[in-house]
């Protein structure tokens, strides 16, 4: 048996060990696989936003790019034609463009140095270049075109499109296209305008109406359709969900406060956005010196070497050096209410708190199912004990019966005296057969809750005598002295004879069996009072036996428990008699409570409480037997 206990004890610590080696395993690829998903995620996230901005840019680029295709020079012979005919390839742009509005008007302007400055303007009703005057608010760019102007004129050799041209954005002019339609063009974004130096021929004529030497094509853009037709339409294109824009989108310009050309969702844009998931210099220039990228985004894109990071955008140069002040910026930020990289670490938390949750639960499980299956096994293991102990408690009075009827049957018992002497043993232990059947009904029908007691006012001296006078055999057979101290005029108790004299039995005969050597049992009554209205009567059972330790007082009113102290001694019982007193006293309104010192001894206290205004507040309750 005690291999036995060694054996299982080990095992389920394996089985602890090896649970509590799952669970920290499950946490830590729990914790792990969270933390890929949520990197796997932000650059999802990140490679989708980068691509929306860059296809927004492009598109952007394509809209105002397409003037510049339109007003190309093809052939060496447009240097000598006039400069009419980019008025009529604008009217040819506006018949196939998706937004002719985008072109508010066209000027040509000669800005070189020493000569009279002339201005025309595109009449669409005549399509073609008069005489007009300088807008007022051109100031600056008369300025800028003057001064280009004579850095054309400086180098007799220069076209336009050469590589030794000059551009007013150095820092980021790799980030333009160095050929193509797109090579002379310059981008104005105070007017806004785009302007290009006309193809200037030696000897020219500006007075006849060609091209000569600080002619510039001015074509001015109309702010109101880039605000309220090109900027919208791109962010419905790129940004929109399915339930509308999955972003806010802003174009601005400035700093501190910010000038907004464009906003989904005013006033996002007007005040400067601290944490915006995607942020972009459409000019091309790095949001700073450490920067590589015009775009900034909330997270890193999947690989620096892949293709969503390897896309560039494109510009126009710029007419002069502007300030970054007045550069076009796009910023976008996710409708979710903050930064996407916020969302995504709150994500990861919740994930985390969840599959923790359940880990948590898993481990409770476990534990709940280890702790149900230690409960079952110990309980089979007492049940089979008590099985064991009731085998030998019933073996005992059988074989004495057996015996004797044996011994009568076969003439060994002769005279009178004989008989009497064998039927009183038969009597007794047939007695003792009776109340052990008699006590494993009883528990069994407490167990059921189909039990009931007839409650009626007792003195405490009946149901002393009831048990002293149902053990008195056993006491004088066992040698035990009882030592009783019961005070007089003891108030009465209420409760039922037989229960409370079958409890107060179960006491002394646990008495006998663990007394020890001394063979002394002690019987005390006390009347405690609590106050005016309640008191109590406590009968307590003392012996100066072996004593119990203090582990095995947490269950020695567990159904079947025996302590390895008795098992190992080979002292009968069957595991029910303090469970069964402690029943019946709680069923009388009151409690049984134990001290114990190893070695020394036991006192066992049953608590009643006296017939009165306590006792009839439990009277209810007494009425219906407690189960265990």
């Amino acid at each position: 048996m005690m291999k036995f206990g060694i054996r299982q004890r080990a095992f389920t610590a394996a089985i602890v060990i090896l649970g509590a080696a799952v669970v920290i395993v499950l946490g830590a690829l729990q914790y792990r696989w969270s933390d890929q998903i949520s990197e796997a995620t932000s650059i999802r996230l990140a490679d989708s936003l980068y691509m929306s901005m860059i296809n927004w840019h492009l598109d952007f680029f394509r809209d105002f790019s397409e003037i510049c295709a339109s007003l190309r020079d093809d052939s060496e012979v447009d240097a000598h034609a006039d400069w009419n005919r980019y008025a009529r390839r604008l009217v040819d742009w506006k018949k196939s463009t998706a937004h002719p509005e985008l072109v508010l008007n066209a000027y040509i302007l000669n800005m070189a140095k020493g000569q009279d400055q002339k201005v025309l303007r595109l009449d669409p009703a005549s399509i073609s270049f008069k005489s007009a005057d300088l807008p007022s608010t051109w100031d600056e760019l008369r300025q800028e075109l003057r001064a280009a102007s004579f850095k054309f004129s400086s180098l007799p050799d220069m076209r336009p499109g050469d590589s030794r041209s000059e551009d007013g954005a150095g820092e980021f002019a790799d980030r333009f296209y160095s050929s193509g339609p797109f090579q002379d063009w310059r981008f104005e974004p105070r007017i806004p305008a785009l302007v290009r130096p006309l193809m200037r021929t030696q000897n020219a004529d500006t007075e006849s109406g060609y091209a000569g030497e600080g002619d510039w094509l001015v074509i001015v853009l109309n702010g109101a359709t880039i605000r309220e037709q090109i900027l919208p339409s791109l962010a419905q294109r790129y940004f929109q969900g399915t339930d509308g824009l999955d972003y806010r989108v802003a174009v601005v310009t400035g700093k501190k406060p910010e000038h907004v050309m464009y906003s989904s969702d005013l006033p996002f844009g007007t005040q400067e956005i601290a944490d915006p998931d995607g942020r972009m210099n459409i000019f091309g220039r790095r949001q700073d010196e450490l920067s590589e990228s015009p775009i900034r985004i909330f997270h890193a894109p999947s690989d620096k070497k892949g293709p969503a990071t390897s896309v560039g955008i494109a510009w126009f140069h710029l007419l002069g050096d502007q300030d970054d002040d007045q550069d076009w910026r796009l910023i976008v930020r996710h409708r979710r209410g903050g930064a996407l990289g916020s969302f995504v670490a709150d994500s990861r938390r919740q994930d985390l708190a969840l599959g923790f949750g359940v880990l948590f639960l898993l481990v409770i499980s476990m534990a709940i199912l280890i702790s149900t299956s230690i409960r079952a096994q110990r309980l089979a293991k007492l049940q089979m004990d008590f099985v064991t102990a009731v085998s030998h408690e019933l073996r005992s009075p059988i074989t004495v019966i057996s015996s004797a009827a044996e011994n009568i049957a076969q003439g060994v018992v002769e005279g009178k005296q004989q008989l009497e002497q064998y039927g009183s043993v038969i009597s007794a232990q047939a007695k003792k057969l009776f109340e052990m059947v008699e006590q494993i009904l009883l528990f069994a029908s407490i167990r059921e809750g189909k039990h009931r007691y007839n409650l009626r006012p007792l003195e405490v001296s009946n149901i002393l005598e009831a048990a002293l006078s149902n053990t008195a055999q056993l006491i004088c057979a066992a040698g035990f002295h009882v030592d009783q101290k019961v005070p007089s005029n003891l108030p009465q108790v209420l409760g039922d004879l037989p229960a409370l004299s079958q409890c107060l039995q179960n006491l002394i005969t646990n008495a006998l069996k663990y007394g020890g050597e001394e063979r002394w049992i002690g019987i005390d009554v006390t009347h405690v009072k609590n106050g005016l209205t309640a008191s109590a009567i406590q009968i307590s059972v003392s012996d100066r036996g072996m004593g119990i330790d203090a582990d095995d007082l947490l269950h020695i009113f567990e159904p079947f428990y025996r302590t390895a102290t008795v098992t190992a001694a080979q002292i009968h019982g069957t595991g029910l008699g303090l469970p069964l007193a402690r029943s019946i006293t709680e069923s009388m309104g009151g409690h049984l409570s134990v001290t114990s010192i190893l070695g020394q001894g036991s006192m066992f206290t049953i608590h009643l409480p006296c017939l009165g205004h306590a006792a009839r507040e439990t009277s209810a309750k007494a009425a219906e037997a407690i189960s265990f």
